[in-house]
């Protein structure tokens, strides 16, 4: 069984499914345990497909749709299902009903649309990278493009890394000072000295929402760092470095689909 799923009540509608998963509850071995669902860090394929095949069967939809994600900006309207790979891109849009729009994360934070009443729905992977080529935008604009409105969108933030977990250093620090958000919003960084900062991501993604003209926004408040039930790239990477461990770490999954 799917162990832990974390829902949204901004996405409580009758018409769609969506669902944050953990880590758990799947078929990989160490070190992707268990419900790994990416393709590209050396896990098992047949436990891979697997795990996706047990979340579609969760959620009832006829496909799941993924991305290679490369921190781009590049958005792409989904309007046939006949995808035997992952898209190249790093949001998606669609009208299509029964088909789950999937982001992949282990720190990064996968971002869920819906417009209730044009019946549109999104999905982005927002890193800082992203964050800052203007990934979000980019996907509600996709969005406009095939029936949706700024007014009618709603957007929640799932699991990721929170501001007390994650320290950047001067160089990504410098291309945050220049965004629009930090102009707006200078709590989104916070000085440690020593050309350390804290980074919220959060903050930042809803901050670039409603600079947007986005103003439902929900947030799962889930630190992927802190909470061991979730992959995180950064938590195993500082546990290969103390372990002297060079292992892999999986991704967790976050899907939304018209029924």
């Amino acid at each position: 069984m799917i162990n832990y799923v974390v829902k949204h009540k901004n996405l409580n509608f009758n018409k769609i499914v969506h669902g944050f998963f953990s880590a758990s509850g799947g078929y990989s071995k160490k070190p992707y345990e268990s419900l790994n669902c990416s393709f590209n860090n050396g896990d098992d394929k047949t436990n891979v497909l697997k795990n996706l095949e047990k979340i579609r069967k969760f959620l009832n939809v006829n496909q799941l749709v993924q991305m290679n994600q490369t921190h781009s900006n590049k958005v792409v309207h989904l309007q046939t299902s006949n995808f035997l790979k992952p898209i190249e891109s790093d949001g998606i849009v669609t009208k299509m009903s029964n088909v789950g729009l999937c982001v992949l994360t282990a720190d990064c934070s996968p971002i869920l649309f819906y417009d209730n009443k044009n019946q549109v729905l999104g999905a982005c992977h927002a890193g800082w990278k992203g964050a800052i080529k203007e990934i979000i935008r980019s996907t509600v604009h996709e969005m406009e493009k095939i029936g949706s409105t700024k007014q009618n969108i709603i957007a929640v933030i799932g699991p990721t890394i929170q501001k007390q977990s994650y320290e950047i250093g001067i160089e990504v620090a410098k291309l945050i000072l220049q965004t629009d958000v930090f102009k707006k919003n200078k709590d989104v960084i916070f000085d440690l000295g020593n050309k350390k900062y804290l980074f919220d991501l959060p903050l930042f993604i809803k901050e670039k929402l409603l600079l947007i003209g986005i103003d439902k926004i929900g947030d799962v408040h889930l630190d992927t760092y802190a909470n061991k039930q979730f992959f995180s790239y950064r938590r195993k990477s500082h546990e290969n470095v103390k372990n002297n461990d060079n292992s892999f770490t999986g991704r967790q999954i976050s899907i939304i689909g018209l029924i």
